[in-house]
């Protein structure tokens, strides 16, 4: 099997695991964020980011490959299906599931999100006071 074939299995299947530790980290933000434990939050946001990083990188490795490799179709379902059936049915499986996990940790994101900015808020009423409840006459 081609070398660039196998990193590009290699890294669907790294992404999975990725996506899973990433969705773990996520729910350990909202866990600490409901508890705020800003220490615990701080070292989950380097944890985080690093995730990312990693994530980003074998991405970007992905194109690169499917760009290589299917030119006229730069898609990496189009990708897949070139690939010998034994592989071709691991990696769609792999890519439907990078699919959902990804979903799954958009989603805790924007939880995590808008209940941080929600205890943002409360924080600048309870240290400044309500503003523009009144309009001046």
């Amino acid at each position: 099997m081609n070398t660039v074939i196998r990193q590009f299995a290699a890294d669907l299947q790294s992404d999975v695991g990725a996506y899973q530790a990433l969705i773990d980290l996520l729910e350990l933000q909202f866990t600490a964020s409901l508890n705020q434990q800003t220490a615990q939050l701080s070292a989950l946001l380097a944890r985080i980011s690093t995730q990312l990083a990693e994530i980003e990188l074998r991405r970007q490795r992905r194109s690169k490959i499917i760009k290589a490799l299917s030119p006229d179709d730069a898609r990496c379902e189009a990708l897949i299906a070139t690939l010998p059936n034994a592989l071709q049915s691991v990696c769609q499986q792999k890519w439907q599931q990078l699919a959902l996990l990804l979903k799954q940790a958009k989603a805790l994101n924007q939880r995590n999100g808008e209940f941080i900015l929600s205890q943002q808020e409360i924080m600048q009423r309870i240290l400044f006071g309500e503003q523009d409840i009144y309009d001046p006459l």
